[in-house]
Parts: structure tokens; C-alpha cells; sequence
């Protein structure tokens, strides 16, 4: 036969502690629930987090739009501060063209390639004009550069020319009486040896087309290296 194991009577002592704990529960009057606290501490989260993912989504916004506009910077070579060449001009242009294609240099004048030399059109002639690749060197190979000066009006002077060298152009720097100004270099590919370089010089007052001006002192052309492909004149 199974017994029940009996448990211990709670003294008299304890039997006091458990009804004054009963009188202490009942006088308890629970608060009210602050319902519109809450209701607002949860807007406050919901504002933190949409604003977070809101911040999230314009960052990733932002950051393709920063490299395409950095992209788009160094490759047309605008931005905040012009790129320099060592010399402290702006960087020359050295532009690949195909044999016939047509170069604006500025209104009213246009520059072209073909195999055997440079053409150009202006409102100094009455039509297109030519200049061999031969043209001023004994020896088609010699490195050198030709320069022509052209007044054309209200843009100042066009200054324009051939070189040859040995090594691809990288910079072209035009020393004239105004100043020294960054030349743009014109080449076809394959990297014949030879190719076009021109600058336009602003002036203060119009030359007229056709005008016979001497401002280009000197005319460099270097390589990527620094090193001097072609150069004409003296500094004076």
C-alpha cells in the first residue's frame, strides 16, 4: 500500500506574512497604460527608420552619379581645375583622325589629313589649300616642325603647321607674343611620324583674314616621356 508523504503545516508565523501580502496585492491600483506614449515613441522609430533607408537609397544614388561625372571629367578634361602639363598650361588635345575627316578649329576654319599631308580651308583663302608632309626638310624622315600664321578677325590668329618625329606627340606648346599657349596635335593612325598641330591666340583688337602677323616665337613638340619630339625657332 502506497503512502502519501505529508507535508509540514505552515506555522503561524507564516500564515501572518502570507495574508498581509494578500492585503498589500489587493490595495495595489494598477496604473493606466500610457497608450499615446507608445503610440508615439513607435512613430518616432518608424520616421528613424525611413529616414535611414531613405539616406541608404540616396547614397547609392549618389555615388554611380559621382563616378560617371568623375568619368566624364577625365575623359573630356573638365573639371574644377584644368589638368597642367609640367610646363603649367592646360594639357594639349592629341586627337587620332581618319584620313579625309574635317576638324572644326574654330568658325571658318577646318583641318584635314590625308596620307601625303595637311589640308586646311579658312576665310584667308578662297578655297581649300595644301601643305606636303615633305614640306621644309630635305629628308622626309628629319624631325621638324613648319609653322603658318594666319589673322583671323575677331578670334585673333590662327597658327597652325606639320611636324615630324620619331616618337608619338604628347603635347604641344606654342610660345608667341602673347604668351605661351597649349597646341592641339592632329595624327592619323598607325603612327606615321608625322602630324598637324594648331592654336588659336586671342588678341585685343580684329586681324583681318588674310593679314600677314608674326607672333609664334617658338613651337615644341614633346612626348609622353617629356622628351622633345620636334622644335622650331628660338626663344626671343
Amino acid at each position: 500500500m502506497k503512502r502519501h508523504r505529508k507535508f509540514p503545516r505552515p506555522s503561524a508565523e507564516a500564515e501572518r506574512l502570507r495574508e498581509v501580502f494578500t492585503e498589500a496585492a489587493y490595495d495595489v491600483t494598477p496604473s493606466a497604460v500610457p497608450l499615446a506614449a507608445i503610440e508615439r515613441a513607435g512613430l518616432r522609430r518608424r520616421r528613424r527608420r525611413t529616414a535611414a533607408v531613405a539616406g541608404s537609397a540616396c547614397a547609392l544614388l549618389v555615388v554611380p552619379l559621382a563616378v560617371v561625372a568623375l568619368r566624364e571629367a577625365v575623359s573630356s578634361g573638365a573639371g574644377d581645375e584644368q589638368a597642367t602639363s609640367p610646363s603649367g598650361l592646360p594639357m594639349t588635345t592629341v586627337r587620332v583622325v581618319t584620313a579625309g575627316e574635317r576638324v572644326e578649329v574654330a568658325h571658318g576654319i577646318k583641318i584635314w589629313l590625308t596620307e601625303d599631308g595637311e589640308h586646311w580651308s579658312s576665310p584667308a583663302g578662297s578655297g581649300p589649300r595644301f601643305t606636303s608632309v615633305k614640306a621644309g626638310a630635305t629628308d622626309p624622315g628629319e624631325p621638324g616642325v613648319t609653322v603658318r600664321q594666319e589673322g583671323a578677325g575677331d578670334l585673333g590668329y590662327f597658327l597652325s603647321g606639320l611636324y615630324r618625329g620619331e616618337n608619338e606627340a604628347a603635347r604641344v606648346e606654342v610660345g608667341t607674343t602673347s604668351g605661351q599657349v597649349a597646341g592641339t596635335a592632329l595624327t592619323l593612325a598607325g603612327d606615321p611620324h608625322w602630324g598637324v598641330w594648331y592654336a588659336m591666340v586671342s588678341t585685343t583688337k580684329s586681324i583681318a583674314p588674310g593679314t600677314p602677323v608674326d607672333v609664334t616665337r617658338r613651337v615644341t613638340v614633346y612626348d609622353s616621356a617629356g622628351g622633345v619630339i620636334a622644335s622650331t625657332g628660338t626663344a626671343r
